[in-house]
């Protein structure tokens, strides 16, 4: 009997916690903080390491035009290619940070934090490596993530750690 209900929960059960976990990681990531009393509300509206943009990029971005022209590049390898996400440029910019094209899997941009300094937001991400005796599938990636942020009333600044 013991052996049954082990069996039940091993077939069952853990199927349901591993897929129901990473369906939770895929919604969206909102988050809020606060500095000296100013709030810094930040989205990440996509994160992966396939893209059709090979070069490394990181940047701000501030109207329509350019966002749909990166937009483009950036699922230029999708069939079909989906529209962009809506972003309200009237008080919302875009952080785009794409690392370029790398030979192996295990690369990530993460995002450290997004924090406000007077009038300027400031966004502090970091490129992980894949660790140098480890696995890693033989595959090109190229590493990004979009990030959404309120719009400061100074500058948005992009710091690498």
């Amino acid at each position: 009997m013991k052996h049954w209900c082990l069996f039940i929960f091993v077939v069952f059960l853990v199927p349901v916690f591993v897929f129901g976990a990473d369906e939770k990681s895929k919604e969206p990531q909102t988050q809020t903080q606060t500095q000296t009393n100013v709030m810094v509300t930040n989205e990440i509206v996509q994160q992966g390491t396939s893209s059709g943009i090979k070069d490394a990029i990181a940047k701000v971005i501030t109207d329509k035009k350019e966002w749909e022209e990166l937009w483009k590049r950036h699922v230029s390898v999708l069939v079909p290619q989906p529209p962009p996400p809506p972003v309200a440029f009237d008080s919302e910019a875009l952080v785009v940070i794409f690392v370029g094209e790398k030979r192996t899997s295990g690369y990530k941009v993460i995002v450290k934090s997004v924090t406000a300094e007077g009038n300027d937001v400031v966004v502090s991400y970091k490129l992980t490596e894949p660790p140098q005796n480890g696995f890693t599938l033989q595959v090109l990636t190229q590493p990004f993530v979009i990030l959404k942020v309120q719009k400061p009333q100074g500058t948005v600044k992009l710091v690498r750690e």
